[in-house]
């Protein structure tokens, strides 16, 4: 079937309302159409670009699967929809739950599955009360989280993000919920200061907040184990190890979201085995199906599925989705494609080594203020003026640059984000960093072109 590019530019203009998108601008300028993808690949208006952001950071095995498309199709035909309500289920959300355990070397005893990462980390909260309330706690209901935290857009998910312009929009944070402990944002936050002492120092006021807040209140705190959307922000070592002495101390949940760190992206299966810290909930999607269906997870430990399994009474939360029989059929062929490929080790072995070494070179850019990675993630800051505006203003020109020269990527503020699907080769990976280089330069030259017609 032949679609008419331009009659659905058209139509999506006029009746699609966007997410994280400037109506006004897309209603005059339309949206740019996605096509097709394959491996690691978009086609875009025709024209083809290596999607640098694997998605919004999910796409861990590449565009067209040929094993997980068919085994997503062959779910749909023999059980297209079960839900788990009532004490039923289905043998692919059973073997998922068996296999997530697995992975997580038994860290986490029971999953429940939901379908985004936001009303993932909202479930995680309803846990958090209900553990509480069960160990007649009730009043522990304040949230903690962090600065420049991404957790999702449901109402008490984006109340747990830390980035401004995500909040004021809606009224949010919900009052008396959510209290924001620093970030180990070194380059930030960390002017002369080791990046350890700075890490301490952000953890310690999470302790702050703990002893004013009063740790008899406090349900949970909520954190990524690299914060991500906020900056591609790596925590420097010690950071982990006092956060969790500090929550095991004050007896406070520690919920780990891996929404995006999950499923190899760092070199291990999971950032919390990166990082060396464990907590006492995870929070997963994305990678879980490497976006190929919605679905999401919430782990809970022995700690907390032993006071959850004591009650004799209906555990009253779910959605229509939970433990979808397509979408776990999907995680668990996905979950293959990652194994038998051994893109684990990939990302360990070559291209987490190839990111960080590629990344730090172009620190060489008098335009580049600092550059972060942890296996396929890296964030590349600028720093061209004294004003944040302007940073950011000049990410986007590299943006743009890189765009033409045939790479997709994003930027959070004056931060250029690059998650590279798992399954990118060395050649093509190394092609994406000399394609940024390229561009850094451009937007450089064009800028100082520009400054100097002005004076």
């Amino acid at each position: 079937m032949t679609v008419d590019n331009d009659a659905m530019k058209r139509a999506d203009a006029r009746f699609h309302l966007h997410p994280m998108t400037n109506p006004t601008e897309q209603v005059s300028r339309g949206p740019e159409m996605v096509s097709a993808a394959k491996g690691i690949r978009l086609t875009i208006d025709d024209r083809t670009v290596i999607d640098g952001l694997s998605g919004l950071g999910c796409v861990n095995i590449g565009y067209g699967n040929e094993e997980v498309s068919k085994a997503a199709y062959e779910a749909m035909r023999s059980l297209s929809y079960c839900h788990t309500f009532f004490g039923y289920s289905n043998g692919a959300a059973a073997e998922l739950a068996q296999r997530l355990a697995k992975l997580t070397d038994h860290t986490f005893e029971k999953f429940f599955f939901a379908s985004t990462g936001s009303d993932a980390n909202e479930s995680a909260v309803k846990i958090a009360y209900h553990y509480w309330r069960l160990r007649g706690e009730p009043q522990r209901r304040m949230l903690l989280s962090r600065r420049h935290s991404y957790h999702g857009n449901t109402v008490v998910a984006t109340s747990l993000t830390g980035i401004d312009h995500y909040l004021p929009q809606f009224g949010l944070p919900l009052p008396n919920l959510v209290a924001h402990a620093d970030s180990p944002y070194w380059y930030k936050y960390g002017k002369g200061k080791t990046p350890y002492e700075q890490g301490q120092e952000a953890a310690a006021s999470l302790e702050r907040i703990i002893e004013e807040v009063g740790a008899n209140k406090i349900a949970a705190f909520f954190a990524e184990p690299m914060q991500a959307t906020g900056g591609m922000i790596m925590p420097p070592e010690g950071y982990w190890n006092s956060v969790r002495e500090i929550c095991t101390r004050h007896d406070i949940l520690l919920v780990a979201d891996e929404v995006v760190t999950g499923f190899g992206k760092t070199g291990k299966m999971f950032g919390f085995q990166t990082l060396g810290f464990t907590p006492d909930m995870i929070t997963l999607a994305k990678g879980l199906t490497s976006s190929y269906f919605p679905m999401s997870a919430v782990g809970i430990s022995s700690k907390i599925n032993a006071v959850l399994s004591s009650e004799n009474h209906d555990f009253e939360h779910g959605f229509t989705n939970c433990g979808h029989p397509v979408g776990a059929a999907v995680a668990l062929a996905n979950l293959r494609v990652i194994e038998q490929n051994d893109l684990v080790a990939h990302v360990a072995q070559r291209l987490g080594p190839l990111v960080a070494t590629r990344a730090a070179r172009l620190q060489k850019h008098p335009a580049v203020g600092d550059t972060r990675s942890l296996g396929v993630l890296a964030g590349i800051e600028f720093s061209v003026a004294d004003s944040e505006e302007e940073n950011a203003a000049f990410c986007n020109l590299v943006i743009r640059a890189a765009y033409e020269r045939g790479l997709f990527v994003r930027a959070s503020a004056a931060t250029l984000h690059l998650v590279l699907p798992m399954i990118t080769t060395v050649e093509d990976a190394g092609q994406c960093f000399d394609i940024i280089d390229a561009a850094i330069e451009e937007a450089y030259a064009a800028r100082s072109n520009r400054e100097r017609s002005i004076a």
